[in-house]
């Protein structure tokens, strides 16, 4: 027992082989002890789900006096009443969003929290001060951005803001689901949940990979704190496995030499204990299946603590050192000292048949917490659904009872059925007339309705009274199925799936009655998904974990986003090895609640002017984190559009009115000059006419006729002249001021 688990506190030199045996040995007696009766009581709970009948649950109904019955009218069979319960929360379980969230835990992430708001606000200060220098028309005309009030400042960033680090950690983990297929296995776990009330995961490293194992619960046996819900924060974990060589030396061939490699080739099994395989295996024949099990357990190294002066500071420095450390001899002059402290390590084994040990190692995968270093984790998880001070159940254990009593119920009103014979109606024989045989009086009396009867013959004294009617009726079907309907009805108050949940909603129902059936009715149920949404987190925690140490070189990956695009994303060994993540699940009864309202509301999203291809991702959309964001850019997209629209409507505005103040400067330019063209014109009049009034007079002039003639045609064709210059400085203006109009109208054309 456990008196022969070898000493754990003993130091990594004194670990050898021989202990190494001897913890295994001892670890696998414990688990050997209950293991083949926890294993045959749990199969039997997946036989009742498959429908399996084990006979010696109805002894009592078979045998009441000790004997069995041959040639009987009825026998028993199964009629299904748990598995389609189990398959409805199954189908509920798929259907239920798979949602999770990375955070950043430890203090760099509030650092860097603030140097992001430090930045956001000295951004907005320089949007804010290139904005009022290109109202002022001055500065190398920046282009201006808009700058949020300083009272949205701290909502706009505290909605907005997601550490970089919590990013990584998000596609990091995706890439892990995806390439592990951690979804589909954590749905089948939760049938074990269903069936067993047992699940267990295994979380390991192998080649520098992630890989995540789901085990039957057949498989393992653990010792575990009764105050403690989790496997892995047990004592010790076995895994037992039968696995076929082939198998066995594709996972584990480089562990292998030659020897071992032959043993296993050869090797063949008369093990009795594959409850799997025993209905295709008679006496015991040979099976190439080999018994593999797995061993983790905690024991215990040493930690030390070297204290010394530093010769330059001369102050008393403290650094940790591993087992085996030696002081050297330069600071033991100097007074240095070890003090040592023993902490937690996980330990696994791996042993093939019974005399094949391999990998037999310190678990290096699990960092402890840096409060409690000996707070570190099997590879091993589990949980059981309900063992508080008591045996365990699962919902299929829960239902065995109504199980048997309903196929017993069953085998009752077939017995009833077949001994039932309906009315009879008892005739002497004697009132067949004679010359008539059975045949034909049969006819009349079918074919009519009539029995004709001849009462005068011979030797024969009838009484027309000599008639009577048997009832050989069983009166107890209708009993029979009024009980089977009452162990319907009982056993869906048990297990919370009513026939609303199932879909059958009475003809007088209505919509909100059926509706509050449901959610009465999952608040039976969601227990179970709660509590197993926890494992799950358990689960994605462990696995952001051992990534740190898997990815010890960086890793470059791609995932597959919901709408089929590929994400790439690079992580850095140095800043993923610093960083603290942890994994959140969502409460997915909450979460389906919210995106079934999201999609309610595509009807009138739609009716509202909503984009169509925003509401398929209302509609193909499982995660209403995802939908919020994809709205929310939605909504921002659809924002600034509806703001450039009325940017450009003011710029059109703007152009338009610009236009019109031209049209009408140009308009009273124009007035202008044609109003100084008709004063220069009527003065051109006056003066000609003064002029002419001039030259009459001069004709009395000593000058000749010929100096007055040259003297007119000089000063026509000086005003012909200046008439002409007139004439082109206003056909340059109207040009310009229809120039003018053109740009207006093409600005205009433009904006629109």
């Amino acid at each position: 027992m456990y008196s022969n688990i070898p000493d754990q506190r003993i130091p990594l030199a004194k670990k050898n082989k021989e202990w190494q045996k001897n913890c295994i040995d001892a670890y696998c007696q414990l688990a050997t002890t209950n293991y083949n009766d926890r294993k045959r009581r749990l199969k039997r709970l997946y036989d009742y789900y498959n429908g399996l009948i084990d006979m010696e649950d109805y002894d009592y109904v078979l045998r009441p006096y000790g004997k069995t019955r041959t040639n009987f009218p009825s026998k028993i069979r199964n009629y299904p009443l748990i598995k389609p319960t189990i398959d409805i929360l199954l189908g509920e379980k798929q259907k239920r969003p798979f949602n999770y969230t990375v955070s950043v835990l430890n203090s760099y992430a509030v650092d860097r929290k603030e140097k992001a708001k430090n930045d956001l606000i000295l951004k907005t200060i320089q949007d804010s001060l290139v904005n009022t220098m290109n109202e002022a028309g001055i500065g190398d005309n920046i282009e201006t951005n808009p700058v949020p009030d300083s009272k949205d400042l701290q909502d706009m960033f505290e909605r907005s803001y997601v550490d970089n680090m919590a990013i990584l950690g998000q596609k990091g983990l995706k890439y892990i689901i995806q390439e592990q297929d951690v979804q589909e296995k954590m749905d089948k776990g939760f049938f074990h949940w269903l069936v067993a009330g047992e699940v267990y995961s295994e979380r390991v490293v192998r080649n520098n990979e992630v890989e995540y194992n789901l085990i039957n619960p057949l498989d393992i046996d653990y010792d575990l704190d009764p105050d403690l819900d989790y496997v892995e924060d047990s004592d010790w974990a076995i895994i037992t496995q039968y696995m076929g060589p082939a198998s066995i030396i594709r996972t584990w061939g480089r562990l292998l030499d030659k020897d071992q490699t032959n043993a296993i080739m050869t090797e063949t099994s008369y093990d009795t204990n594959l409850l799997f395989f025993e209905d295709r295996r008679e006496d015991h024949l040979q099976s190439r299946l080999i018994k593999v099990r797995k061993i983790y357990w905690q024991s215990m190294k040493r930690v030390g603590f070297l204290t010394y002066v530093d010769p330059t500071t001369g102050m008393e420095e403290t650094m940790e050192v591993p087992d085996g450390f030696t002081i050297p001899a330069e600071m033991k002059k100097l007074g240095a000292k070890i003090e040592w402290e023993w902490h937690n390590q996980p330990w696994q084994a791996i042993r093939i048949h019974d005399d094949i040990d391999i990998d037999v190692r310190p678990v290096e995968e699990y960092p402890g917490s840096p409060d409690n270093p000996s707070k570190i984790k099997l590879p091993v998880n589990g949980r059981r659904y309900s063992n508080i001070n008591s045996s365990n159940i699962s919902l299929v254990m829960l239902g065995v009872p109504f199980q048997i009593n309903y196929n017993i119920y069953k085998y009752r009103l077939e017995t009833s059925i077949a001994r039932s014979k309906d009315i009879i109606a008892q005739l002497d024989i004697n009132l067949i007339p004679k010359k008539w045989d059975m045949d034909k009086f049969m006819y009349y009396v079918e074919g009519t309705g009539i029995a004709w009867v001849d009462y005068d013959k011979e030797g024969v004294k009838l009484s027309p009274q000599h008639q009577t009617v048997m009832d050989l009726s069983v009166k107890t079907i209708s009993l029979y199925i009024e009980l089977l309907n009452q162990i319907t009805m009982e056993w869906e108050m048990v297990s919370g799936v009513n026939k609303q949940r199932r879909g059958e909603v009475g003809q007088y129902q209505g919509k909100s009655m059926g509706q509050q059936a449901i959610v009465q009715s999952s608040y039976i149920t969601e227990d179970l998904f709660k509590k197993y949404g926890r494992f799950e987190q358990r689960d994605l925690q462990a696995l952001l974990d051992i990534s740190k140490h898997a990815w010890i070189n960086g890793k470059k990956g791609t995932t597959i986003l919901p709408d089929g695009a590929v994400d790439y994303f690079t992580i850095d060994p140095d800043e993923w090895r610093m960083a603290d993540l942890g994994a959140f699940v969502t409460d997915s009864t909450k979460e389906v609640e919210k995106l079934n309202a999201a999609r309610e509301l595509v009807q009138a999203f739609l009716q509202n002017g909503g984009q169509f291809s925003m509401a398929l991702e209302t509609l193909e959309s499982d995660n209403f984190v995802e939908l919020k964001q994809k709205i929310q850019q939605a909504e921002q997209a659809m924002m600034e559009l509806q703001q450039a629209q009325g940017q450009a409507e003011v710029e059109a505005g703007n152009a338009a009115r610009e236009f019109e103040i031209k049209k009408h400067e140009d308009e009273m330019m124009s007035k202008e000059l044609d109003r100084k063209v008709e004063q220069e014109e009527g003065e051109r009049d006056r003066q000609n006419q003064v002029r002419l009034k001039e030259m009459e007079i001069e004709n009395d002039s000593s000058r000749s006729k010929i100096e007055r003639e040259m003297t007119i045609k000089e000063r026509q064709q000086s005003e012909t002249e200046r008439s002409n210059r007139t004439k082109e400085m206003l056909d340059g203006r109207k040009l310009d001021i229809e120039n003018r109009k053109a740009a207006a109208q093409s600005n205009k054309d433009r904006s629109k």
